[in-house]
């Protein structure tokens, strides 16, 4: 199981380096910016698992960058860092569920204690860490999916969506009514949709294999059975 990623937001850089020294053997990366618009562009490029910000950053503050954040991603943990004096600011916070905030300077202790909570339920969530065939592995929580490489191949919403359905159950063949049901869950379906999900099927097919191999087909195509994604051992 990967080690999670943090993204470090901290205009100071000695604190911020310090922190990143401390910190390092508990994740696999961590990715420092100096002001909030370089943490807005990292966490968009990166997809970091925890996110950490100062409160007080040129360019954008904690709380902006949250604001951003919050806007279509209601689940990574956001961690704020805040001095005494910024106590008024958070209690404009309440809607960007926030994981904590700390007061600084930090307590060593409790920020490890407060990270250590966090990656318990990441780690809980990469349990829905799919393996499959061709060294692929998606993760349903974050609707990624990694090749052999443990690099990310981009998938479009509905490719997302397509493999939330078929990773729901596992090696399962399901129906192309429930999927186009479930996959265009926001249209009133019709004859087009099955046409538009066999093009789906051949795109996401194409796309692991230019990632992959040409041997590798993710999505099976039982026919009348439906589609459906396997394990490595199937």
């Amino acid at each position: 199981m990967r080690k999670p990623t943090l993204l470090y937001a901290e205009d100071d850089k000695e604190s911020r380096e310090n922190y990143t020294f401390i910190l390092q053997e508990n994740f696999s990366e961590i990715y420092q910016a100096g002001d909030g618009g370089e943490a807005l562009f990292l966490y968009h490029n990166e997809h970091p698992d925890i996110v950490m910000l100062d409160i007080s950053m040129p360019v954008k503050n904690g709380l902006e960058v949250a604001k951003e954040i919050r806007k279509n991603d209601h689940t990574t943990p956001i961690i704020m860092l805040t001095a005494h004096s910024d106590k008024e600011r958070l209690l404009t916070a309440v809607n960007l569920q926030l994981s904590a905030y700390l007061l600084k300077p930090v307590d060593d202790a409790e920020l490890r204690h407060t990270l250590e909570t966090l990656n318990l339920a990441i780690e809980e969530k990469q349990s829905s860490f799919f393996k499959l065939k061709g060294g692929l592995a998606y993760e349903s929580g974050k609707r990624r999916l990694f090749n052999p490489r443990d690099e990310e191949i981009q998938l479009t919403k509905k490719e997302q969506l397509l493999l939330d359905v078929l990773c729901s159950e596992v090696g399962k063949f399901i129906s192309h009514d429930e999927i186009i049901y479930r996959v265009w869950n926001d249209e009133m379906p019709d004859y087009r949709h099955n046409k538009k999900l066999t093009q789906l099927v051949y795109r996401l097919n194409k796309k692991i294999a230019t990632s992959v191999s040409p041997e590798v087909q993710l999505v099976e195509n039982g026919y009348s059975l439906g589609y459906r994604v396997t394990l490595p051992e199937s």
